[in-house]
């Protein structure tokens, strides 16, 4: 049996290598996500770094009203512009992302030594005006804690009182890293589960519904060899591939981000060894197995390559998105999450990039029950092998 299935999984193998296109193109899809990734950061770091650096141009209404303040706003990069006489309209329009508003009031109150207030007139809806408005509210409350403080200081008091509780932070973080690193611990999961579901997608479709419509599946299964076998050849070399896609992925994201020239464009300083790889890499098999038994189920019961790289796009998606939105929603992760497949592997890839111990009792249950959902999907696969509805396509009846 060792040896039909060797020899199954290697004529597998080879004919999927000799149809260069199709290796490439899976590849691509699969390495082109962390390539995306590291371009997106760079393209967002530089985006906000410009912003926060250049000069802010801010428009101002009644500019007369304090002239302190708009000497301190002048002293911290700001270049003051006299507002337009519809400002709010500009404003919601998009064509100025903040202005200042400094009432007629403003002096008498400010020399009174009672709150003189002013208003920002910003589109909280527009994206391009986030960084503006917060370094321009950044500045009037500095401003104004300076005020603050000289005027305890002029009745004797000490600044200090007012701080009743000084905060110290503390980074207690096992794995010391820089810059966006704790989103790209979040992102490494996703990449790795974007491999897994995607990397051997086309062997399973080819190698099932494709090798119908081609009627290359019926002169196979003529051979006198248990049909379970085929599936299971067929089933091993779609599961090496996608392996090699899922570490290949992984390791090309980490490698990106140790190089100088990438964290420099990106100012992330992150470097994870070889051993938080190979570990990720492991608790990312289980994941592997299932997805790819969830497509050889799906290509033997579609009855077109069509329809079933349909359903397995479905699967797929399903399969990845959780580790998506989980890798960016605050969520705190409740012990039962553990023991769902792909989130349970998500989490412990986390722990695992951030220097944390393993529960190794959660690793195991959850890789269980992870390969009983591959092991059942597989099963299901060998009963339409054993029909002969593999070779017709036919539903059911």
């Amino acid at each position: 049996m060792l040896r039909r299935l060797w020899i199954i999984f290697r004529k597998e193998i080879v004919d999927n290598m000799r149809d260069r296109r199709s290796v490439s193109n899976a590849l691509f899809a699969v390495l082109i996500n962390p390539l995306l990734y590291i371009v997106l950061f760079g393209f967002l770091f530089r985006a906000f770094s410009e912003q926060a650096e250049q000069e802010l141009a801010l428009h101002v209404i009644g500019r007369e009203n304090a002239p302190n303040l708009i000497q301190f706003l002048d002293q911290n990069n700001v270049d003051i512009i006299d507002a337009p006489a519809d400002a709010e309209a500009a404003v919601r329009r998009g064509d100025l992302a903040v202005v200042l508003i400094i009432p007629d009031d403003y002096g008498e109150r400010f020399a009174a030594g009672e709150p003189a207030q002013v208003q920002l007139l910003v589109d909280e809806t527009s994206q391009s005006s986030s960084v503006p408005f917060s370094r321009t509210q950044s500045l009037i409350n500095q401003y104004s804690s300076q005020i603050g403080n000289l005027r305890l200081l002029a009745r004797g008091i000490s600044p200090a009182v007012t701080v009743a509780v000084p905060v110290e932070t503390v980074n207690v973080a096992p794995r010391e890293t820089d810059g966006g690193a704790s989103v790209v611990l979040n992102l490494l999961p996703v990449v790795m589960m974007t491999a897994a579901f995607y990397g051997g997608f086309y062997l399973a479709v080819d190698t099932t519904a494709g090798e119908r419509e081609r009627k290359s599946l019926e002169p196979l299964l003529m051979n006198p060899v248990p049909r379970r076998e085929f599936l299971l050849g067929k089933f091993m070399a779609t599961l090496s591939f996608t392996l090699l896609a899922t570490f290949l992925a992984t390791a090309f994201f980490l490698v990106l981000l140790g190089i100088p020239q990438v964290q420099e464009f990106t100012n992330i300083r992150l470097s994870l060894g070889w051993d938080v790889i190979l570990t990720a890499v492991a608790l990312m098999i289980p994941v592997a197995f299932m997805a790819v038994a969830l497509e050889m189920l799906i290509g033997a019961y579609a009855r077109s390559v069509k329809e079933a790289s349909t359903y397995a796009q479905l699967v797929a998606f399903a399969g990845f998105m959780p580790a998506l939105f989980l890798s960016v929603l605050p969520i705190q992760p409740q012990p039962w999450m553990y023991y769902i497949p792909t989130v349970g592997q998500l989490y412990f890839i986390n722990d695992a990039a951030r220097g944390l111990p393993l529960d190794w009792t959660q690793v195991i249950v959850c890789s269980a029950i992870t390969l009983g959902i591959g092991i059942a999907a597989l099963a299901a696969a060998m009963r339409f092998y054993n029909q002969e509805r593999i070779l017709l396509g036919t539903a059911p009846a």
